[in-house]
């Protein structure tokens, strides 16, 4: 049994606590948030605490999941990694690199895992095994597609940035699905005025990935709310010199064409939020490697950050830590 807390009860915290409820080897011992009245959410027999130092130093937790606000992520995975814990943080590692390397830093045994949850996409996951099995061959280019409603954009707009919150979702796949690290950004922002949305609301960037593979990646919380896409537009594809691969949200599909073959794999997206959970219940239970690494996570918020800078300097921006 992996007894489990869960900081910060927000959103995703929340998401968390009901994922490990469906886990028949977790179980949740504690949770904190600033917010005593968050108590509330608390079941009975799990307790809570405003202070995280209390809860992720406490001999009945294992592993930690931070879920507080993307800014506030150093602190508790830094307090929990040092007192041995295995932690999952969400997506991004952290708003900052220098943030991200002291969260790094402080994981020489490997026990931090960073939440990208499209790697426990069934669909996205079927795209890299065809790719990383040598089905599809070396990646010519690529292209990305998420976008969201305006409504999402006037939620999140005072929390973080476009780039942090959505793009890194593609950034961190891209790099995963072609085994190659993005070397450097550009992109190019909407002028375009939307009710209620105060700063860039769509992006278009260029991608230049260090194997010589180019991509094309849209983003954007200024869908109409009227379209009715509530779940978002979502898309990528992957252009080999052997195959291709195509992936849609609007029908859940996914579609490779490989050597002579046409193939559509069983793939659709039941729950990647539990399922990235389960994973890392597994991780912590069996002292297995990390689904997604601090190294990797870092990888993906320096592909966000170049690209909102890329933004101020109307150019192209070398990636930090890439290695052409």
């Amino acid at each position: 049994m992996v007894n489990c807390a869960v900081i910060g009860l927000g959103w995703m915290g929340r998401i968390r606590v009901a994922a490990l409820g469906d886990i028949g080897d977790a179980c949740l011992t504690a949770c904190c948030d600033v917010d005593p009245d968050a108590a509330g959410l608390v079941a009975d027999g799990v307790r809570f605490s405003a202070d995280f130092a209390e809860i992720v130093t406490a001999d009945d937790v294992d592993a930690v999941f931070v879920s507080t606000p993307d800014g506030l992520h150093r602190d508790a995975t830094i307090a929990a990694l040092r007192a041995g814990k295995y932690v999952f943080c969400e997506k991004p590692i952290a708003t900052t690199l220098a943030d991200a390397d002291a969260m790094i830093a402080a994981d020489p045994g490997g026990h931090l895992v960073i939440g990208h949850s499209l790697r426990s996409d069934p669909r996205y996951l079927a795209v890299q095994q065809r790719a990383q099995g040598g089905a599809l061959g070396a990646p010519i280019h690529t292209f990305t597609r998420r976008n969201w409603p305006a409504s999402e954009g006037r939620r999140q707009q005072d929390q973080t940035t476009l780039p942090l919150y959505l793009a890194v979702h593609d950034l961190d796949a891209l790099q995963w699905i072609t085994g190659s690290p993005i070397v450097e950004v550009y992109g190019v922002a909407s002028e375009t005025k939307i009710h209620g949305l105060k700063g860039t609301a769509s992006i278009v960037a260029t991608l230049r990935f260090a194997n010589g593979c180019v991509g094309a990646h849209e983003t954007s919380w200024a869908l109409p709310d009227q379209a009715g896409l509530s779940n978002g537009d979502h898309a990528l594809a992957y252009v080999g010199v052997d195959g291709c691969a195509y992936l849609t949200e609007r029908d859940h599909g996914v579609v490779i064409n490989g050597a002579g073959t046409v193939e559509y794999p069983d793939a659709m997206n039941t729950g990647m939020y539990a399922a990235e959970t389960a994973k890392f219940i597994t991780t912590a239970r069996d002292g297995l490697p990390p689904l997604v690494s601090g190294s990797e996570g870092r990888a993906a918020l320096a592909a966000a950050l170049a690209l909102q800078e890329s933004l101020t300097t109307r150019g192209p921006v070398a990636v930090d830590g890439s290695i052409r």
